[in-house]
């Protein structure tokens, strides 16, 4: 006997099956409350409920994160059968077996679906005029062919009809009836599916932006983080997209029947037999004038200031699409209320600044950074935004509820949130994890925890460092003014002050960054061991803080690019200092440099200031901190140029930090450019224009990854004339370095006007009358650019020294049939043996310059003979000698070595020789050959 499935339905009294996207099933409960039902989770993405006709169709209206309704028919579980399995799996490099037993289906899915099928009168749910279509979904578990079961489930509906009425319906892709058959490992369910249609499709959705995020998980979050209450004043996207979280944020507050765009033909119950046209109809009318009154009462409330909306994003296309779809979705009458402009998360705060909100919710969709290499700048772009919201809105609001979408959880963590709640769901086929709760500003504020501007003074006896203690505390009691008053949170506090304490202390905010100089020989290990601890011991004691919040490191002399390798260390991790409203990651483990250079604090303001609308070039960019700046001070252009990619990164992560858009593109070319390559051979081979150059280069340099040596002192002027090529005619360009006797070049002072500014640049924290760098700035006189051409010793090094000695060479081949081993195989690396050319030159001389056709045996007996060829020999041997005196002046060896204190580290310098008649530089001492 066949079954009718809704002979006993009670229209006032059903249940239904509500369907809803994996990890959204507390939300819909959330939503389920809002219209007084009760619902029970049956398994993931489904919550069912006992429902009047009336409460159907409300959740038909309203229900924002539904994705179908479904009435029961029937479920029928498989036949099946133990079998045993065999499952692998690597542990500590390992293969494991082990053996299960398993449920597997022992019948034919397809015949089996057939049978359940034909169990039921279908002739008892719609009539033969009907249309009808079937909808299967398969658990990846179940093997069967998905299209041939469905074609059976078909069949068996068909063949009902058949048998009772002689014909049948037919199947329609635009059906008045929908079938839906859900099939897992272990059973099957039948549903008449009375939504008809996806209830997440909305309808208004005309423009859309890459990976726009689904209307019902977005009212799905909004449900999560409270929105629903009614508690907010103030709604914020700082990275809107399409708009979506606005638009459905402004629906849910307007109770905007969302199903109202399918009230004509789309839903599946209008051909159902328990359908009530004038209930559905008084609904769904009283609906829309409970929607109009709702828009009127909120478009007053943004006009008095009551409620604000701001959404903003920095691709301009993202803003209009958000534009259009707030028209699209009936939200017209208030568009022109809402803040929406194109604005980067870095220039957020003036108008989070301008807000008068009491309770505001800042909800965003971050890109998530899954393409393009750019995982790596997504979790510097979500502790920045953390940052930015909370330091723009401190002091402004009573409470303020963040909730932000991540693909990784760790992305996540970095918000600064006190009690925040995660919730794992789907956008699309990615996994994204959904963290939201209260912003807590007192965890996000650096003014209360940064050390120097909260000391106090306190009595600390230590016989053994009250020396120490003492001066540190007058450091700091001295400094603390300063540092409130100009909120500055990285200082250096202590620099060798004592000659027994010889140590570096800087602090970056509530870190402490302690540097110990190396003991001379002279001083015992033991005792140095001893004041260093001292050292150590005193820094707690007057900060009152644990060894976690101290770093230690050992300054020993370093020589080229050894000062810029990773030290041994397994620590990575990244500390955020805070410096004229911009954050940086500093490093106290991995580098013997933290990243952040606090003696060029002033420096990096000046350039700040100046970079407005401006294309600015940043040379030897290290981490990109003074670039940072400049984008933050509205630069039109920055580029970056440097040679080590792994600090181009670090910079690249300090943009985006920043809330700086690293895609962001003017002139068809990126805003942000970062470029590792040589300096020297950017300058040379690039022809762009800048209106605002920086350059910081390092005091000496011996990189691998080009030929020879940096000198500053050496190849500054080859270095100023190239950049200065590049500056706009009224362009101004920064130099500073820190090499503490170098003195300008009078061919840069007099090709360009040029005025100090180191009494400006250095810190005050630091010794005016010691600085520990110079600066200058430089333009083009008259405001005129001139173009030098320029050839350094850095130049000739990398470029034509090598030639230059082949074709001495060359020469002395033709005239004396010899070669000068000594030097041809010379580079511009530094070798021992190069200390020692002036000492072995003679004898070599001696030894391979003998004239052409000279033979001992010819001229044994022979005076005249001899007396030639010494004649011979002295003239060829003093015209060689002029020539290779000539290319070792235009071919410098690298000079003896001593170490200089440079920012605080310990620099292997080139000493200068006294001998040369210019500069003193790299001068060559000319060869006195005693006549035989």
């Amino acid at each position: 006997m066949l079954i009718s499935p809704f002979t006993h339905l009670n229209p006032n009294a059903f249940k239904i099956v509500i369907t809803c996207a994996d990890g959204l099933e507390n939300a819909l409960l959330i939503e389920l409350g809002l219209f007084d039902l009760v619902g029970q989770v049956m398994r993931t993405g489904r919550v069912c409920a006992t429902v009047s006709l009336s409460d159907f169709y409300k959740i038909c209206l309203y229900s924002r994160v539904a994705s179908r309704v479904l009435l029961p028919i029937g479920e029928y579980y498989f036949r099946q059968k133990s079998q045993t399995v065999n499952q692998v799996r690597e542990v500590n490099g390992k293969s494991i077996t082990r053996t299960t037993e398993i449920k597997v289906v022992d019948e034919d899915v397809p015949s089996a679906l057939y049978e359940f099928a034909s169990r039921y009168d279908w002739t008892s749910v719609f009539d033969v005029d009907s249309t009808f279509a079937i909808r299967l979904s398969v658990d990846k578990r179940l093997t069967a062919n998905q299209q041939f079961a469905t074609l059976r489930i078909k069949d068996a509906i068909a063949d009902c009809f058949n048998r009772i009425l002689g014909k049948r319906p037919n199947v329609d892709k635009s059906p008045d009836f929908h079938i839906y058959a859900h099939a897992s490992h272990d059973l099957v369910e039948l549903y008449l599916d009375l939504s008809g249609t996806s209830l997440h499709r909305r309808g208004y959705r005309v423009a859309n932006t890459d990976a726009p995020l689904k209307e019902n998980l977005a009212c799905a979050l909004l449900y999560e983080c409270g929105w629903h209450k009614g508690e907010h004043d103030a709604l914020i996207d700082p990275m809107c997209g399409s708009g979506t979280f606005i638009s459905e944020a402004l629906l849910m507050k307007t109770n905007y029947p969302v199903g109202i765009d399918k009230k004509s033909n789309e839903f599946g119950f209008y051909h159902w037999q328990y359908h009530d046209d004038e209930l559905w109809q008084t609904l769904a009318n009283n609906a829309l004038d409970e929607f109009h009154d709702n828009l009127a009462k909120l478009e007053q409330a943004l006009a008095n200031g009551q409620f604000c909306v701001i959404a903003t994003d920095a691709n301009a296309n993202a803003v209009k699409a958000c534009h259009k779809n707030l028209i699209a979705s009936a939200l017209a009458p208030i568009t022109h209320h809402i803040h929406l402009e194109q604005r980067t998360v870095a220039q957020l705060s003036p108008v989070l600044n301008k807000t008068t909100t009491l309770h505001p919710l800042i909800i965003t969709n971050p890109p998530y950074g899954e393409r393009l290499g750019e995982r790596d700048f997504i979790k510097p772009l979500y502790q920045g935004l953390g940052m930015i919201v909370a330091d723009a809105l401190r002091g402004r609001c009573e409470r303020a509820d963040m909730a932000v979408l991540a693909s990784h959880v760790e992305h996540a963590d970095t918000l600064p949130l006190c009690e925040a709640n995660t919730l794992k769901c789907h956008n699309g086929a990615l996994s994204v994890y959904f963290r939201y709760g209260q912003i807590d500003f007192d965890k996000s504020n650096h003014t209360t925890t940064d050390l120097v501007a909260n000391f106090y003074k306190k009595e600390i006896e230590n016989p053994d460092g009250q020396e120490f203690i003492n001066r540190l505390q007058k450091n700091l009691a001295h400094l603390k003014r300063i540092a409130y008053k100009n909120h500055i949170s990285n200082m250096r506090i202590y620099d060798a002050d004592l000659p027994n304490y010889n140590v570096a202390i800087d602090v970056y905010g509530d870190k402490i960054h302690v540097q110990e100089y190396a003991p001379p020989k002279q001083i015992p290990a033991d005792v140095a061991k001893m004041r260093f601890n001292l050292v150590l011991s005193a820094v707690r004691n007057v900060f009152d803080v644990n060894r976690e919040s101290i770093f230690i490191k050992t300054r020993m002399r370093q020589s080229g690019n050894d000062q810029y390798t990773k030290t041994e260390t397994k620590h990575k991790k990244m500390y955020v200092a805070h410096e004229h409203g911009a954050y940086f990651y500093v490093n106290f483990t991995d580098y013997l440099d933290t990243g952040l250079f606090i003696d060029h604090r002033n420096m990096r303001e000046i350039i700040k200031n100046e970079s407005c609308g401006k294309n600015v070039l940043n040379l030897f960019a290290y981490t990109c901190t003074a670039s940072v700046h400049s984008a933050m001070g509205g630069a039109k252009s920055v580029t970056s140029v440097d040679l080590s990619a792994n600090y181009l990164n670090w910079g690249k992560q300090n943009f985006a930090l920043n809330g700086l858009d690293l895609s962001a593109m003017i002139d068809d070319e990126l805003k942000y450019q970062f470029i590792a390559t040589d300096v020297f051979e950017w300058l040379k081979n690039n022809s762009e224009q800048f209106d605002l150059i920086f350059i910081d280069p390092p005091t000496f340099s011996n990189s691998k990854k080009f030929k020879g040596t940096f000198d500053v002192q050496r190849d500054h002027v080859a270095l100023i004339s190239r950049a200065m090529n590049r500056l706009t005619a009224d362009g101004v360009l920064y130099f500073s370095n820190n090499f503490t006797r170098f003195e300008l070049s009078d061919d840069v002072k007099n090709r360009y006007d040029v005025a100090p500014i180191t009494d400006k640049t250095i810190g005050v924290d630091f010794d005016i009358k010691k600085p520990i760098h110079q600066s200058f700035k430089i333009t083009h006189k008259n405001r005129q650019a001139t173009t030098y051409h320029v050839q350094s010793d850095f130049d000739t090094v990398i470029e034509d020294w090598q030639d230059d000695v082949d074709k001495v060479t060359i020469h002395h081949k033709k005239e004396t049939t010899f070669k000068d081993k000594s030097f041809k195989e010379k580079s511009f690396n530094d070798k021992k043996s190069d200390f020692k050319r002036k000492d072995n030159t003679q004898g070599d001389f001696k030894k391979s310059h003998k004239p052409s056709g000279f033979k001992k045996s010819d001229n044994k007996n022979t005076k005249s003979g001899i007396k030639n060829a010494k004649a011979h020999f002295q003239e060829n041997f003093d015209k060689n000698l002029s020539k290779l005196i000539d290319v070792q002046n235009h071919a410098p060896t690298k000079p003896k070595i001593r170490y200089e204190k440079i920012n605080g580290q310990l620099v292997a310098m080139p000493v200068p020789d006294k001998s040369d008649d210019t500069d003193g530089i790299n001068a060559i001492k000319k060869y006195r050959i005693k006549s035989k």
